[in-house]
């Protein structure tokens, strides 16, 4: 899912993503969610704009998706203008509904549906029908009440609350770790009572500390881990024994600076001390357990320990985050301690606010009786508007024309909730701005009346830490580039086949090595494009021709060897294993047919051999694994192979580099499948991650130097280069095809980036 907010009238700059967002879209005075300030269910967010003097900042498309609703604003004055909609102040009654269908994560659950709404539009500039993609201009903002805002909601059905939350109702289930399918944003730990903390940094392998504990925990505390710019910050919370369901911090973030750019190191000490798998415990220390369960070996609590430094109440200290009893999960699965709830507790027909939940939190003083007075006041605080900005709420829709009555009947007697009700004037005024706004029957979404609503900012921010692209999100970056301005359908379905092969496991990559920032991902797409040709080629090909003084010059007009194009799974071994399939082109200095040299040979460097080595473990995956080195280092990582079945350097004996293999003595490392790495689509993207994190692990330094936004003035487009310039050496050793590698993650940036 990419995501960004309705208006974006300023760029995001160095500023967090929840920074920008608060400025775009911060708590009004009025016009809040989920409460009115009548104590009425208000299933949106005003959003005030000053659009005068020049042109506005139009009203965008949050998220790709498809206008099933839209209603052009009728005029306020003139001869047409409809009166009701000047009562209040005026407000304009253009409305555009998006429908939206993406991908959050792997299989079913992760594929979701919901919708957004934008009312009071001066100007719609979309019709019925009509795809738009995010930051689309959908029309411009209006008057709500008089003021310069608009109204935003973004809804849901139950089978896509259980998708997009990973629960239908209530808490989490402490007694068992979160979802696996749907992983993104921050992890977090569920301690119970009885967790144990030790003052001094236990050895890595060790599953408890030495002497005595520090502290051991008397409530249950919850440990979230976030990476940010290379680095790792742990924070604990409790909750707060006077407010239930509230959760507090204890003490201060703990930032472990570099934490994440040292990972790999970390993930490959742990392994060898615990005779386990690298790859698995690199998820471990990232994710707190292994999510990939198809294709890595699986952690169980207690069997190899997590030790990190945190705060508990009173101090600090290292706890086991894999000990048993420690549950884990991750912004995905919406945890309680981080103020997500979801209320469907009030059972009455009308539009007030009779919910328990929500009454009790603005109870300040706890002794159940509500008043209007102090409801209202509870209301109008920061404090209250945070947290219930974080209640994902399910209750009738405002907009529904046969139901006004009965909505807002209420109003008109005074209770302990409403000091002051409307008389019947106003009361009639009401009803008629109501029924000049209402929508909902013309509109037919599909979806019930009373549904989940979401707060549009926490939404908006929450999503965007997902990273996962749909199938559609990386075709509309990479079909343009890889099939040009085509319309043969045929050429254009057939790289939508590819697309839909590859796109889960390029989002467990990203996601595994935390590639999919904002930052990252552009460049990661940019330079993948180049290696793969925009996942077209897989492994390298080769031309034809017979090798003349070492070298191979194909006849001019010659075309790739088909064979070396088909993938290694029909062939059921490597291509070149048989003699009847070997050529001499990996072996041999490359030249096109035009002439231009390539590359030199493969045999005798990167840890290769003499042939067949050079076809053996010629360029496989998205990142082009090429040599024995990196074939042999990646069986490591991935426990294949044993380090006591080779020994380091061998491609320092003096005899490799006398290109004499019967005379050396150090053992190179024997792979005899490497046609898995391609034969195998996880492993296929899981290389590349791992080759830029473990073997290149300066890219990642290097990419979050980059701009938040695509370059456009002539200073920022040269830093930009120069960042790509450096990206690409620092993954490749050099510069090949820098120019294509920056169009392309230019081309990433332009859809995935806000500006």
């Amino acid at each position: 899912m990419i995501i960004s907010p309705p208006l974006l009238k300023t760029a995001q700059g160095n500023h967090s993503d929840e920074d920008w967002l608060k400025d775009l879209m911060p708590f009004e005075a009025k016009g809040n969610y989920p409460i009115s300030s009548l104590l009425a269910w208000h299933g949106g967010q005003h959003i005030k704009h000053n659009d005068t003097g020049t042109r506005g900042e139009p009203v965008r498309a949050i998220a790709d998706g498809i206008v099933i609703y839209a209603r052009p604003s009728s005029p306020l004055t003139g001869e047409k203008a409809k009166p009701d909609l000047a009562i209040n102040g005026g407000s304009n009654d253009g409305c555009v509904i998006i429908k939206h269908k993406t991908e959050i994560g792997e299989g079913p659950d992760g594929n979701v549906e919901y919708y957004s709404i934008y009312m009071h539009l001066k100007q719609v500039f979309v019709q019925k029908n009509q795809p738009v993609y995010r930051k689309a201009e959908l029309g411009s903002v209006g008057l709500c009440n008089g003021d310069n805002a608009m109204h935003m909601e973004i809804i849901c059905d139950d089978p896509n609350l259980k998708k997009l939350v990973g629960r239908e109702k209530g808490n989490l289930d402490l007694s068992k770790d979160g979802r696996m399918d749907v992983v993104y944003g921050d992890i977090h730990f569920y301690l119970p009572v009885g967790a144990t903390f030790y003052g001094a940094q236990p050895s890595a392998n060790s599953q408890t500390g030495t002497g005595t504990p520090a502290y051991t925990s008397v409530a249950p505390l919850f440990i979230s881990m976030r990476f940010e710019k290379g680095n790792c910050k742990m924070s604990t919370r409790e909750e707060n024994p006077e407010i239930l369901g509230e959760y507090v911090c204890v003490g201060n973030e703990i930032i472990e600076t570099d934490y994440e750019y040292n990972l790999y190191k970390s993930a490959t000490t742990l392994a060898n001390q615990n005779q386990l798998a690298p790859s698995a415990i690199y998820e471990l220390l990232r994710f707190g357990r292994v999510i990939n369960i198809n294709n890595e070996t699986v952690i169980l609590a207690g069997a190899a320990p997590h030790w990190r430094k945190v705060n508990f109440p009173g101090g600090q200290g290292w706890v086991n985050l894999n000990a048993v009893g420690v549950t884990k999960y991750s912004d995905a699965d919406f945890p309680q301690w981080m103020g997500w709830n979801l209320i469907a507790d009030d059972a009455t027909p009308d539009s007030q606010c009779n919910s328990p939940t929500l009454l009790a939190w603005l109870d300040s003083d706890g002794d159940e009786k509500y008043t209007s007075r102090e409801l209202v006041q509870a209301v109008g605080q920061d404090k209250i508007k945070e947290r219930l900005s974080r209640a994902i709420c399910k209750f009738p829709t405002e907009w529904a024309l046969a139901t006004l009555n009965t909505r807002y009947e209420w109003i008109k007697t005074k209770s302990d909730l409403l000091e002051v009700p409307l008389d019947p004037a106003q009361y009639d005024n009401l009803i008629k701005l109501a029924t000049a706004l209402c929508f909902w029957a013309e509109a037919d979404l599909g979806i019930a009346d009373e549904h989940w609503h979401f707060h549009p900012r926490e939404f908006i921010g929450h999503f965007r830490k997902c990273g996962w692209l749909s199938a559609d999100e990386l075709e509309r970056i990479y079909q343009p580039l890889a099939v040009g301005s085509t319309n043969d359908q045929d050429k254009i379905l057939a790289y939508k086949k590819i697309i839909n092969h590859n796109v889960s496991e390029l989002n467990r990559m990203t996601r595994k090595y935390g590639l999919n920032t904002k930052k990252r991902l552009p460049h990661i797409l940019g330079q993948g494009a180049i290696e793969s040709t925009y996942m077209k080629e897989m492994q390298e090909s080769a031309m034809p021709g017979t090798a003349v003084n070492g070298a191979v010059r194909p006849p001019r007009g010659s075309r790739i060897m088909q064979q070396s194009k088909v993938n290694e799974s029909q062939l059921g071994h490597w291509w070149g294993r048989e003699a009847g399939e070997r050529v001499d082109w990996f072996g041999s200095t490359k030249y096109n047919s035009s002439g231009g040299y390539i590359a030199s040979s493969y045999n005798w460097r990167g840890g290769s051999l003499g042939d067949p080595d050079a076809q053996k473990f010629r360029g496989r995956g998205f990142k082009q694994l090429t040599g024995r080195t990196n074939y042999v280092q990646y069986w490591v990582y991935r426990s294949w192979l044993s380090t006591s079945s080779f020994d380091d350097y061998w491609w320092d004996d003096p005899q490799y580099l006398a290109h004499n293999e019967a005379g050396m003595r150090r053992r190179a490392g024997i792979v005899n499948n490497p046609e898995v790495v391609t034969a195998i689509p996880y492993n296929c993207m899981d290389s590349g991650g791992w080759y830029m994190t473990f073997q290149r692990p300066a890219v990642n330094k290097k990419m979050d130097s980059d701009f938040k936004f695509l370059a456009s003035s002539a200073q920022d487009i040269q830093r930009e280069q120069l960042i790509s310039k450096a990206v690409t050496y620092a993954i490749n050793g050099g510069y090949i095809d820098w120019e294509g590698r920056l169009k392309a993650t230019r081309a990433a940036k332009s859809i995935l980036l806000d500006f």
